[in-house]
């Protein structure tokens, strides 16, 4: 008798720790949630001091890029209206916000267009002096209104841009691509260019195949040969 208590015992608790287990993949651990939601509240409050919100507790789980999706109620009080948008945090510390759509809202897509092509165009020539297998510069310059004419290194927008570089690997050792991605970084650094990260994809055809290695780096970044991967 005892030992069908013992074996139904350790069938139960088997059973249990599956349901949590389950729950937990489809819903998302109420400790992660609770510290993407800390993390939301913080970059809203940094980001949009004056704005009048409320977070909806209820979260959802994104199994595809393991992150947890959130509805941010936006009040009106001019209006008195509201509007809902979704945000997504990263659910590993730091719990990244790296979907928001309140700013995504506000861009002036042809405006941001127009001046993407001309930032592109200004940090290619710029880098092309001193790093000449550098090939092509994508950005993602984004502006809410149309009054912004022409991009320049000192243009402040309301997120600091994203940087991607691509260059010919050709017989460049990681030892010689480190040392460009430095002198990128300085080049960058100097114009006062207001970007949060830069990634350098070093392209090169292997096989027939094509493959890259990447050095990425934030401006005050102190890049080492780890960082050419």
């Amino acid at each position: 008798m005892m030992k069908k208590k013992i074996f139904y015992g350790i069938i139960a608790a088997i059973l249990i720790t599956i349901v949590l287990v389950t729950y937990m993949s489809v819903a998302g651990n109420p400790y992660e949630m609770n510290k993407a939601r800390e993390s939301l509240k913080a970059y809203l409050e940094e980001t949009y001091p004056d704005m009048d919100y409320k977070i909806k507790w209820a979260a959802k789980y994104v199994t595809i890029d393991e992150s947890y999706r959130f509805e941010v109620i936006v009040k009106d009080s001019t209006l008195d209206v509201e509007t809902t948008y979704p945000f997504d945090v990263y659910r590993y510390e730091p719990n990244e916000v790296f979907n928001d759509t309140i700013h995504k809202s506000r861009v002036d897509q042809a405006t941001s267009q127009k001046l993407n092509k001309q930032a592109e165009q200004y940090i290619l020539t710029l880098l092309q002096k001193k790093v000449p297998e550098l090939h092509q510069v994508d950005t993602d310059v984004e502006v809410y209104n149309n009054d912004v004419t022409e991009w320049t290194p000192k243009l402040k927008t309301p997120k600091p841009i994203l940087i991607m570089l691509e260059v010919e690997k050709g017989n460049l050792t990681k030892e010689q691509m480190l040392q460009q991605a430095k002198t990128i970084q300085q080049q960058l650094n100097q114009e006062s260019i207001d970007y949060y990260l830069a990634e350098v994809g070093y392209h090169e055809v292997v096989n027939g195949e094509e493959n890259y290695l990447y050095v990425s780096f934030t401006p005050q970044q102190k890049l080492t040969l780890k960082d050419v991967n």
